[in-house]
């Protein structure tokens, strides 16, 4: 649903840049759990076995995306009522921070099971902080422009790959020259200079991002709780389908290539971070590609029935050259397929829900998908049999890809019934 106000102007880059910093936050933090995850599967979980310390491994990372709808509806909620600047402030120290403290990590040998507690406690806190950072950053983006509103989407959401560089380029350099030390300093060097990334987009936001035009001019609601639930629950579940789907399949590929990379394919670990740091570009540009969709069709929902239609028709053939050829560079495809639907969502959110109620429904929405995302990778992972064999993995990444897919093909229909219930 678009917005009743227009902001002044057509472009605020300064509040869509800012918003992009806080994705590439979230993106440092993901990926380098992501490429550490074999390290901290040994120090952490070795006890459980291969496949229960993989599995718990998963899952423990999982636990970072379970709470974000509840730091996402916590925080939007805020962001309705005191405005998306501030809150925007908190969240990006808060989940800076406890992604930095992931580095200060006593090891189970050295702790035992209060290890494993801190890093819940550490994975809790860095998943309600970001839940709270989607709940406004996307939204403060698309509110900042009136014009190529899905290219603002597509840019502020590049982001993500601003860290997926940064967190690749680092634990390339650190596996290439300290590759004896990975058990030891490397992996807490990964995780410590994240904390970069967070000074730097906080200053900037500290300096330059201002409130959402379209919040300040909106009539304020007591509880944006009540009356999103009152009267935008169709709307919600719509949103809610399509970030369930995008999540879904696009976290499949995320936390699974790197895995698929150096075990399946038998990549050192520096190969696989260098194909990994150049996935970042390909990322960008899917993203932006996605969003620029949205303004070529004028339509964020037909834009998502687009990027459904991609997904589905190249996501087979893409995983046979994959693993059954052999050639990890083409990871990048995979990549791009799956970040396709990510330029669209934020303008998908816009157009389904009033100014009012936006973050709230944001946070829970867009978070809310990371609940069926959040074992996306534990799911494949069974389907295949944790196996260090290609042939398994075709069926079963490309099975749970379609999911993701089917789920936003769903969205696209209900969202024709929601948009009347918007308006």
């Amino acid at each position: 649903m678009g917005s009743e106000v227009k902001p002044v102007g057509i472009f605020n880059w300064r509040n869509v840049i800012g918003s992009m910093l806080g994705w590439g936050m979230d993106a440092y933090d993901f990926v380098a759990y992501d490429f550490t995850a074999p390290i901290i599967r040994d120090l952490f979980f070795s006890q459980l076995g291969s496949l229960g310390s993989m599995l718990a491994t998963l899952a423990a990372f999982s636990l970072s995306l379970v709470v974000r709808p509840l730091g996402g509806l916590f925080f939007g909620n805020l962001a309705d009522k005191i405005g998306r600047r501030y809150v925007l402030y908190v969240t990006m120290l808060g989940a800076g921070i406890s992604s930095f403290l992931m580095g200060f990590l006593p090891t189970y040998a050295q702790a035992g099971l209060a290890a494993i507690i801190l890093l819940l406690l550490l994975r809790f806190a860095v998943g309600f902080f970001l839940g709270g950072e989607y709940s406004s950053s996307g939204i403060m983006s698309v509110e900042s422009v009136t014009k190529w509103r899905g290219l603002a989407s597509g840019i502020m959401q590049a982001g993500f790959d601003i860290g997926i560089f940064g967190v690749t380029f680092t634990y390339t350099v650190v596996a290439t020259y300290l590759p004896n030390a990975m058990y030891t300093i490397g992996w807490r060097i990964v995780f410590w200079s994240g904390i970069v990334t967070t000074i730097l987009a906080f200053v900037f936001r500290r300096r330059f991002l201002t409130e959402s035009p379209e919040w300040e001019a909106s009539e304020k609601v007591k509880s944006p709780y009540r009356v999103l639930f009152a009267r935008y629950w169709l709307p919600m579940l719509t949103i809610l389908l399509a970030t369930m789907g995008f999540l879904y399949e696009y976290y499949v590929m995320l936390e699974l290539s790197p895995f698929v990379l150096q075990t399946v394919l038998g990549y050192s670990a520096a190969l696989a971070g260098l194909i990994l740091t150049v996935l970042s570009a390909s990322d960008a540009i899917g993203s932006v590609f996605g969003g620029v969709l949205v303004d070529w069709l004028r339509s964020s929902r037909n834009a998502l029935l687009a990027v459904s239609i991609i997904l589905l028709a190249l996501i087979y053939p893409t995983m046979y050259w994959i693993l059954i050829g052999g050639n990890g560079w083409v990871v990048l495809l995979w990549d791009f397929i799956a970040v396709l639907p990510v330029g669209v969502m934020q303008v998908y959110i816009w157009d389904l829900l009033p100014t009012n109620v936006r973050s709230t429904g944001a946070g829970l929405t867009y978070n809310g998908g990371t609940w069926l995302a959040a074992w996306a990778a534990i799911v494949t992972t069974l389907m295949a049999g944790a196996s260090t064999k290609p042939q398994p993995w075709l069926p079963s990444i490309t099975i749970n890809t379609a999911i993701g897919a089917v789920l936003m093909i769903i969205s696209f229909a209900l969202s024709i019934i929601a948009a009347k219930q918007s308006k």
